[in-house]
């Protein structure tokens, strides 16, 4: 039987912003373990409402979904920089340049992760200050 049977959730990066700007804000909810309850996603789906372009309204578990995609997403960056020969830093990201470059970071994804690398390059712009 699928897991999701419900609308799937379409992520704006204007909504993604604004949610690990909110969860940043309210690291405090997170508790001892760093985790944030169910309380916290769902008050963060409504702070999301004004920023909707598209999809169904995001409820806390498509919220809790998506930080845990985040969070993932984060481990692989934060893991590939600390590699030999490989860059990232605050402003430009990773800044995959060149065919070698990509074929690299292409086969470091597909190992290290079950998401789309073109999620991740979608997401770094989250990670990096302007």
């Amino acid at each position: 039987m699928p897991k999701n049977i419900g609308p799937k959730a379409s992520w704006s990066d204007k909504e993604v912003e604004e949610l690990v700007l909110y969860l940043h804000n309210h690291f405090s909810a997170a508790g001892d373990g760093g985790s944030f309850t169910d309380p916290t996603f769902n008050a963060a789906a409504e702070h999301l409402v004004p920023y909707l372009k598209s999809g169904p309204k995001k409820t806390g578990k498509m919220v809790k979904a998506k930080w845990t995609v985040l969070q993932k997403i984060y481990t692989v960056i934060e893991t590939y920089w600390g590699l030999s020969g490989c860059h990232w830093d605050n402003t430009n990201g990773c800044s995959i340049q060149g065919e070698d470059a990509e074929v690299v970071w292409e086969e470091y994804v597909k190992v290290r992760c079950y998401t789309q690398s073109d999620q991740i390059t979608r997401s770094q712009s989250i990670f990096t200050t302007e």
